[in-house]
């Protein structure tokens, strides 16, 4: 029998005996240990853990989650990953406060607002006992519909009213379409969570968010989260165009309470306007970006996310730092 050490985010430890043969989640899973998964098959990325010390053999045969640049850095998927010997591992989230244990919540909604062209804020009633980290989202079933989508959280931890959501409409998406055409206060909505590992870092002096389009909603919930004052913060927020700009001025005023911040806008296609500059998320990056002490958070579509990591390696921002949203976005 091996042992797996882990540390999370707030320095708080635990281990898991794990058998040989036996994948790491598997032996999580078996004492119920606070480890997060979502899929435990290598395609949601939520069980992702940095190894630190020891051998833990990486099983990529399937799909993995984790680029071969992410596996040479140390990071491995729990539910990919065999014990050879002992072995030490990071994880991106904190202990403690400890989300409610993902289920099944019945709700229903408080309010449908659009924020742009494109986009819908989803307010939904909090089901009561729900109770999750910034960052992490939910699988939500319409009224009527056998599938269900993922969508991140927007709201705060400490909203105890509401779960918020950003959704962009995607015209005959299972879910997207309902919100932007039938959605009414009252509708009663199926959940499933919380769900997923992305967190912010407690340990970060700075922050620097890299999102596009309704990647925003899990940046929103982190600063929403943040003490003012907590650190300096970067919001890099890029859009199609000037009609899917949104929340504007709530990540100014967000801004402007930790002192140190700046919020920078941009538009992929057709005139930017007065708030925002020509190009995308990951175009408004600059190299004064990439300090010690800084954690970077990516939320948006597969390709921003790629090129933004790729983008601040180039710049020397470590690889341990860069912390990604790795589902598809939802319609």
């Amino acid at each position: 029998m091996y042992a797996a050490h882990f540390t999370f985010s707030d320095g708080r430890v635990t281990s898991v005996p794990v058998a040989p043969g036996q994948t790491v989640l598997e032996a999580a899973m078996q004492i119920d240990a606070p480890i997060r998964y979502d899929c435990a098959s290598g395609e949601c990325g939520a069980c992702i853990a940095q190894l630190t010390a020891g051998e833990a053999e990486f099983d990529a045969a399937g799909p993995s989650p984790i680029s071969a640049a992410e596996a040479a850095s140390g990071l491995r998927p729990t539910c990919q990953t065999r014990l050879s010997g002992d072995a030490a591992f990071d994880l991106p989230y904190a202990l403690e406060p400890q989300p409610s244990a993902p289920a099944r919540h019945s709700t229903r909604v408080k309010e449908v607002e659009r924020l742009s062209q494109s986009v819908y804020r989803l307010s939904l009633e909090r089901p009561e006992g729900f109770s999750f980290q910034s960052g992490q989202y939910v699988r939500l079933r319409p009224p009527g519909k056998s599938g269900a989508r993922i969508y991140s959280i927007a709201s705060a931890p400490g909203d105890g009213s509401q779960l918020e959501f950003l959704i962009r409409h995607v015209p005959g998406g299972l879910a997207s379409e309902w919100v932007a055409t039938a959605a009414s206060p009252g509708d009663a909505v199926k959940i499933q969570g919380p769900l997923g590992a992305f967190a912010s870092d407690p340990r970060a002096s700075r922050h620097v968010f890299v999102v596009g389009g309704t990647g925003l909603a899990p940046a929103l919930s982190m600063l929403r989260d943040m003490a003012p004052g907590e650190g300096e913060v970067v919001v890099c927020f890029g859009v199609t165009s000037l009609l899917d700009l949104f929340h504007v001025a709530e990540l100014q005023a967000l801004a402007a309470a930790h002192g140190r911040a700046q919020a920078r806008f941009a538009v992929f296609i057709g005139e930017p306007g007065p708030a925002a500059s020509q190009g995308t998320a990951v175009s408004l990056l600059t190299a004064s970006d990439v300090a010690p002490g800084t954690a970077y958070y990516l939320c948006g579509p597969p390709a921003m996310v790629e090129a933004a990591r790729t983008t601040l390696a180039v710049l020397g921002a470590p690889l341990s730092a860069i912390r990604a949203e790795r589902y598809l976005p939802s319609a």
